[in-house]
């Protein structure tokens, strides 16, 4: 039986930290008997993050920075089901320590946000009146700033949390938000002396001419005593139509407490998973029993598919590989809301979906973890995840740090790791090497402590996926992938990257503001952009420069030396980090030009047409990411200025299955004082248009906008560009409490 603790909760804020003391998680403790110090009990209405539940608005705000001040507790009452002289405590997600009473006992405690844990409770359950389960939470804040950093742009703060969605303090997190909560799932599961300790892991490894694959089981159980006689049987299946496969079954003795259950089988012909852009994913079900006689001790049904993933790796080139193929990454970063347990299956539909749309095969996961369904529907539907850890920026690096960040990060993977759509683990994010301390540079070699450490802890647990140690360290082997913000975030002109060669780009781009009509479901953000709104088709566009230059730079290195990118980030996670090319409520900004969903729409399309171009135009060049033969195709320029043609042609070329053909030089001269276009494409054998572009006046390309990056508000945690009233952050505060939180926060 397997009992949803869902409702029937209460939390009250210990601004004093005296619950221990006071014995708050006491069966008969009630706030009358202690005086003023703790306020009554406050009945909420479901597990999500408390900021969601009890903040005006969560995502901004000086006064967000109580709930992190002191602890939270919480209450719940429910009955002894029958039959439960067994039965296992589990929280699916508690935000952030935690420490657990149940009918006045201490269960014990946890660090952690999003990973599972349980405790055993059948003794303690109580049999002629209500349980009562009470749980201590806190996240708090973390002070320390890195020597040296007062004075930049954005602090960085030594992070000892091990999570991602906090206090970043450069308009990605706002600098008072820090979730805190239980916020998944607490459920209460009765059993008959065996019980799982994790999910069963499936590991599907395919042959190298990938006409068998052999598909090993292992399923971590405890017991309460020993069991001969048993069996686990596991059975595959094949989805969607639920054919049987294969079905095989092993004897299994169990012993009293932890038992490791393994089985093996082989299956003939394997349908492979692969990217919705080659081929499709295929997937299986694996269906596991564990018997005695006529009896089903535990049973466990897992989705896992048949692929080979792979990361070749030098001083030259990173090319990543599926099923032994090269495949060339079109990504971007994702991050569907800054509390993810606002987050719904159907945000995450619409948001893959348009990913695909716009050519997209792979998203990163930026320091954090996504609910399930994410995962879930990225395997489904053919879609590559690279997989962050939260260990960013600066944080302690003593060996203590290191066991703590290695043993969260590995409860993860166990968690994730049955995903077929799961292809990289990535350890760290740029990991600062140096501090100040004392006036002088002291190294603080994260890369070995804790990234060795890390690495060596995941590599371990999964041998079968490829890891980045720490990304944006693109001259370390381990990691080999870059940052890069040129025209942006560092400065300077987006053009300045031509020349330069990146052999897997895993951050770039640019952020902008939503539509006006957008902005206004938040006053407070219009308010503060009442100067940049009427002029925001300048920011979109300027978006939609920068990430075609970008993403076409990237595509005519392919695999020489770039396996591929992800662009800076897919979607804005809160209403007023504007990193996204679609904004927080999930529409495009589209306007002037199209803004970033129109530059995906011409730079990032498995099949392209692309000018090779600086100062003047240079070469035109054809990508093929598909495993289609077009043969021989035709490549066709025109060049206008002022409605009158300026230059203009056509060639022949061979395009082969994912091939990147440099078609042709390109030789005109473009008008110093008129803007021009150019407009290209790519016709197969039969006429058939198969690719197109265009470029808006690509040789005067537009200026980094005025203010960006340095123009901040930090009480609202948003850019500001040329804002004339950026520091008029006072009024636009007032008005925090005039919006209703659920007039513009996207519900579940």
């Amino acid at each position: 039986m397997n009992i949803n603790l869902a409702t029937g909760w209460s939390v009250v804020q210990d601004v004093h930290d005296l619950g221990e003391k006071l014995g708050i998680y006491r069966r008969d403790w009630s706030p009358d008997t202690v005086g003023p110090c703790i306020s009554p009990w406050e009945p909420i209405d479901r597990l999500a993050h408390l900021q969601l539940l009890l903040a005006r608005q969560p995502y901004f705000g000086r006064e967000l920075r109580h709930f992190n001040a002191a602890p939270w507790w919480y209450r719940v009452e429910f009955p002894t089901p029958d039959g439960a002289d067994m039965a296992t405590l589990r929280f699916e997600g508690v935000d952030y320590f935690c420490k657990i009473y149940l009918n006045d006992q201490c269960l014990g405690e946890h660090e952690g946000y999003t990973n599972a844990f349980e405790f055993e409770v059948g003794p303690l359950l109580a049999k002629d009146k209500p349980n009562v389960l009470v749980v201590k939470v806190r996240s708090p804040w973390d002070s320390t700033i890195v020597p040296g950093q007062e004075k930049s742009r954005f602090w960085y703060i030594v992070r000892n949390l091990i999570k991602g969605s906090y206090e970043h303090a450069d308009t990605f997190v706002q600098r008072d938000v820090n979730p805190v909560g239980i916020w998944r799932p607490v459920r209460l599961i009765t059993h008959q002396g065996v019980r799982p300790l994790e999910s069963p892991c499936i590991v599907a490894t395919p042959s190298e001419d990938m006409k068998q694959a052999t598909v090993s089981t292992s399923w971590r159980v405890a017991s309460e005593t020993a069991v001969a006689g048993a069996q686990l049987r596991v059975r595959i299946l094949s989805l969607p139509e639920h054919a049987d496969v294969a079905t095989i079954t092993t004897a299994a003795t169990l012993s009293a407490g932890e038992n490791t259950l393994t089985l093996s089988l082989d299956l003939n012909n394997p349908r492979l998973w692969n990217t919705w852009d080659r081929g499709g994913p295929s997937l299986y079900e694996a269906q596991l029993e564990l018997v005695a006689g006529d009896q089903v001790l535990l049973q466990s049904t897992q989705t896992f598919g048949v692929r080979k993933v792979e990361m070749v790796r030098t001083k030259d080139e990173i090319t990543f590989l599926l099923n032994g193929r090269p495949l060339y990454l079109r990504g971007a970063t994702y991050w569907s809301d800054l509390y993810v347990s606002n987050t719904h299956r159907g945000r995450y539909q619409r948001d893959i979906d348009n990913a695909i749309r716009l050519g997209i095969n792979s998203l990163r996961i930026h320091v954090h973890m996504e609910n399930d369904d994410f995962y879930e529907l990225c395997d489904r539907l053919g879609v590559l995840v690279f997989q962050d850890s939260d260990v960013t920026w600066a944080f302690p690096t003593d060996d203590r740090y290191a066991r703590r960040a290695a043993s969260i990060f590995c409860d993860t993977i166990r968690h994730l790791r049955n995903h077929p759509s799961i292809a990289c683990w990535i350890c760290m994010n740029e990991a600062t090497g140096d501090y100040q301390t004392d006036g002088k540079t002291a190294t603080i070699r994260a890369c070995e402590r804790p990234g060795a450490h890390i690495a060596a802890e995941v590599q371990r647990l999964d041998p079968t996926r490829p890891i980045i140690r720490n990304s944006g360290a693109r001259d370390d082997l381990s990691s080999g992938d870059g940052h890069d913000y040129t025209g942006s975030l560092n400065g300077g002109e987006f053009a300045a990257i031509y020349g330069t060669r990146e052999k897997l780009a895993t951050e770039f781009g640019v952020d902008a503001p939503p539509l006006p009509a957008q902005a206004r479901h938040v006053p407070e953000i219009a308010q503060a952009l009442s100067d940049v709104l009427p002029e925001v088709a300048r920011l979109h566009d300027y978006q939609y420069h920068l990430l075609k230059y970008y993403m076409e730079h990237y595509r005519m290195q392919k695999y020489a030396p770039c396996g591929g990118y992800f662009q800076f980030m897919w979607i804005d996670f809160c209403p007023q980090s504007f990193y996204g090319v679609y904004d927080y409520w999930g529409q495009p900004k589209n306007a002037g030009l199209g803004g970033g969903t129109q530059a995906m729409a011409e730079a990032n399309m498995p099949v392209g047409i692309f000018m090779e171009y600086s100062k003047g135009p240079v070469a035109l060049h054809a990508v093929n990411d598909l495993l289609t033969d077009y043969g021989r195709c035709t490549a066709a320029w025109t060049i206008t200025t002022s409605g009158a043609i300026l230059a203009q042609g056509r060639t022949e070329l061979s395009l082969g299955p994912d091939a990147h053909v440099r078609i042709c030089d390109l030789r005109f001269t473009p008008p110093a004082d008129a803007p021009c276009s150019v407009s290209l494409t790519l016709t197969d054998a039969s006429g058939r248009a198969i690719a197109s572009n265009i470029y808006h006046d690509p040789f005067h390309p537009p200026k980094l906008p005025p203010g960006h990056p340095s123009r901040i508000n930090h009480e609202l945690g948003m850019r500001l560009w040329w804002a004339r009233n950026a520091c008029d952050a006072k009024a636009a505060l007032d008005n925090a409490g005039k919006q209703a939180f659920e007039g513009y926060v996207q519900k579940p």
